[in-house]
């Protein structure tokens, strides 16, 4: 069987004669053609030192925006880190130069006249589930209560009238906090916050983040 192939017979034999029970089996994969490719430490380490600028002043806006939605993209995976964001946000994307992260309950429903008038319709029906249905709080509310069209709308008047905190209010933390993981992580370099403008759409919850190019001033 091995007569065509003596190394495959070599490492057969290896792996016979040994009967160590604390022995650990491991492999290491190579390019066919490997004096025509360097193995780097992005491939031998993974996803730890990709090193992506995402400074919209260092760099140009563009390179920033599609280095921040590969990161960002990278981010929203439960496995990779844990933020605040992963459960609600499940895909950035760059559009109209800008990075929107897209809401969960609102990703496919696209852009313009009728896609607003779809996210407005999906935004009345999480209000009538409970409060606050499209938050982390809201839905382990439901989850705990059950749905609730009063409590839903009583919840939404009191956030409207700035008598409860908004989850609009809290996402620009969770992403800084996400974007400061990031960069500790190796993902990125460059981030700063006074760069970015970060701000939640009036309908669909979606963050948008737009490049800042000069500083405003205090």
């Amino acid at each position: 069987m091995f007569n065509d192939f003596p190394e495959a017979e070599m490492m057969a034999k290896k792996k016979t004669a040994s009967t160590s029970d604390d022995e650990m089996e491991f492999s290491i994969g190579l390019p066919a053609e490997m004096d025509k490719e360097v193995i780097t430490a992005r491939k031998a380490g993974g996803l730890t030192d990709l090193d992506m600028s995402i400074s919209p002043r260092s760099n140009t806006p563009a390179i920033a925006l599609r280095n921040l939605a590969k990161a960002m993209n990278i981010a929203l995976k439960v496995d990779f880190i844990e933020t605040e964001l992963d459960r609600i946000y499940k895909v950035a994307r760059v559009h109209k130069g800008q990075l929107n992260l897209i809401h969960k309950d609102y990703i496919g429903l696209g852009d313009g006249l009728f896609a607003s008038v779809g996210k407005t319709i999906r935004s009345f029906r999480l209000t009538v589930k409970g409060p606050d249905a499209g938050s982390l709080e809201g839905e382990e509310w439901i989850a705990k209560h059950g749905e609730s069209s009063l409590s839903g709308i009583i919840n939404l008047v009191g956030r409207k009238l700035d008598l409860l905190q908004e989850f609009e209010d809290k996402v620009p933390h969770y992403v800084e906090q996400t974007l400061d993981r990031l960069e500790a992580k190796r993902i990125i370099t460059d981030w700063h916050r006074n760069e970015w403008k970060i701000e939640t759409t009036t309908i669909g919850l979606d963050v948008l983040m737009t490049p800042v190019l000069e500083d405003t001033g205090s």
